[in-house]
Order: structure tokens, then sequence, then C-alpha cells
């Protein structure tokens, strides 16, 4: 099959952020600066890094939800991670298209407003090598936003001087979050990226257009201790504890699959996790008929 030149923007396309450039841009900075869910600053260019970033967590809702939350995250890798070869954004599979794990090497770019990023079709080819139930399914990316949406963040920090390796999760089990967290770090040695890891997650979808209903009061609120409740797992590095708790509620978390994988990949990194912002749609409209939660952990050395 030949290889299409560029994927073209989708989530754009559906509102969850602006096609103009410029708006685009002023809306990653309102983001930025929203003091009351995001950080409330820019990021200082100049800063002298704190520690090392290995990756995060990231929501993926419309901009006007999420962005805010995201921004925490972004803000933090400007200043702590200014330079990287590949950011690897393993994100929610929505379609249902491919497998457990499923790239695309079809698009030999990602295409916003704010440019193209080249895709890191090396990477990829060996990651395949490396873990062989990783599948290569353009079908699971062509109109899947989990990834896309995070894209304008990522470029506003590092222009498009970084390659993506793009990868949307089903529902894997520990071992095999184990084993691709292992391909991962073992491609990035070998091909001496510098590289992030980003999992592209919302938390608890409740209400009844979710089909999830746990709560009848203080929807708000007990959304947030669920959420809570699962993030204290990712804190602790804990993936058994964080899919258990997954199972037990049959908790709409949609990125569950790509945050196992990242706190796989942060243990064998000897990273630590930590909750940069945590707030839901209820708290932004008001609304508790349909409530999603929004976290940013940043996992870092």
């Amino acid at each position: 099959m030949a290889q299409l030149e560029v994927r073209e923007p989708q989530a754009g396309i559906w509102g969850f952020y602006p096609l103009n450039r410029g708006e685009l841009l002023r809306t990653i900075e309102a983001c930025l600066l929203d003091k009351r869910f995001g950080p409330g600053r820019l990021p200082d260019r100049n800063a002298r890094p704190r520690y090392t970033p290995v990756g995060g967590v990231v929501p993926h809702a419309g901009y006007s939800y999420s962005g805010p939350c995201a921004a925490h995250l972004y803000l933090e890798l400007a200043e702590n991670a200014p330079e990287v070869d590949t950011v690897v954004v393993m994100g929610t599979n929505h379609t249902g298209y491919g497998g457990v794990y499923t790239t695309t090497t079809r698009y030999k770019a990602w295409a916003t407003p704010l440019g193209t990023v080249e895709t890191d079709i090396e990477f990829i080819e060996l990651l395949k090598k490396l873990y062989p139930r990783l599948e290569d399914d353009y079908l699971a990316h062509m109109r899947e936003h989990s990834i896309e949406v995070e894209l304008p963040f990522l470029q506003y920090i590092y222009g498009n001087n970084f390659k993506l390796v793009p990868i949307v999760v089903k529902e894997p089990s520990e071992r095999m979050a184990r084993e691709m967290a292992e391909a991962v770090k073992r491609a990035a040695e070998e091909l001496g990226r510098r590289i992030l890891v980003i999992a592209s997650s919302d938390f608890t979808h409740h209400g009844y257009m979710y089909d999830y209903v746990l709560f009848t009061e203080n929807v708000r609120e007990n959304v947030a201790k669920l959420d809570m409740a699962i993030i204290e797992h990712i804190l602790r590095l804990d993936t058994k504890g964080f899919l258990e708790t997954i199972y037990r509620y049959g908790a709409t978390v949609c990125g569950y699959g790509a945050i196992a994988t990242l706190i796989e990949y942060a243990k064998l990194e000897g990273a630590r996790a930590k909750l940069l912002k945590y707030y839901n749609s209820a708290d932004v409209t008001g609304d508790e008929a349909a409530v999603v939660g929004y976290a940013a952990i940043l996992f870092h050395l």
C-alpha cells in the first residue's frame, strides 16, 4: 500500500481546537495563562531544568474543557525537557480498528495548523520487531483524535523539531503493558533517541450518555473521588492496583491501556510521578448530567 504524504487534521475539523493558526496559538496561550484551571503563566524558555521528564498523562478533550489541564504538563515539558528527538504518543483507541497496540507507517507526517510533524518510521519499524504484537493499521488512526489533540501543544513547545511515534491502545494486560514498555525503552536506546512517552487519556466519563451512572447526587464531587482513587495507583506506579481498580468499577477511563504502559515505562526508567492538576468538566460547566475527568500527571527522574 502506498504511503500517504500527510495525515491531515481531523480533530480540528471536529472542533477540538481552532483550525486558524493564529487563533490556535492564542487558544494554547490562553490555556497556559488560565489562573483557575491552567498553570496561570507561559513557559519560561530560559528556565534552568529542575529535573528530567520521561513522560506524562494528559487529557484529550476539546481545548475549552481540558486544554488548561493539559497546559500544566506541557509547561513542565517546555521548561524541563527543552529538546527531544521523538515523542511516543499513546492514545485511546476510540475506533476499534487494529489490535491491542496499533501504530501506522502509512503517514510520513502529521499536520496541524502549526505545521507538520515527521513520523519516526525508523523507530516504529524497530519497535514492531521488538514487540511483534504491535500492529500497523492506518484505519485505527485515520479518524482517531486522541493523538492529534496533543500535537499543537507539542508544536507550541518544540516547533516541528521532533518526530512522532503514534500508537493507539485498547486493553492490555499488565504483562503486555510491561513488554511494550520494555520495547519502547530498548528502541530508544538502540537508536540513541531522546524520547518522551505521553499517555493521552481522559478519566471517568459519567452520565447516561456514556452508559455509566454510579452517582445520582453530588456527581461532580463523587466523580472526583473516584478519579482520585484511580490516580493514587498511578502516583504509586502501581500498575496492578491501577488495573484492578479500573476493572472493579468498570471505570470509563478511556486511555487506561496507554496509562498502564506509561506506568511500566516509568518504572523501567526509575521515574517518579506527580499530579499537576485534576478537575472535571462539571467544574467548568456546572453540568452534572455528563461529567468527564481530566488529569495532568508528570513522570520524571
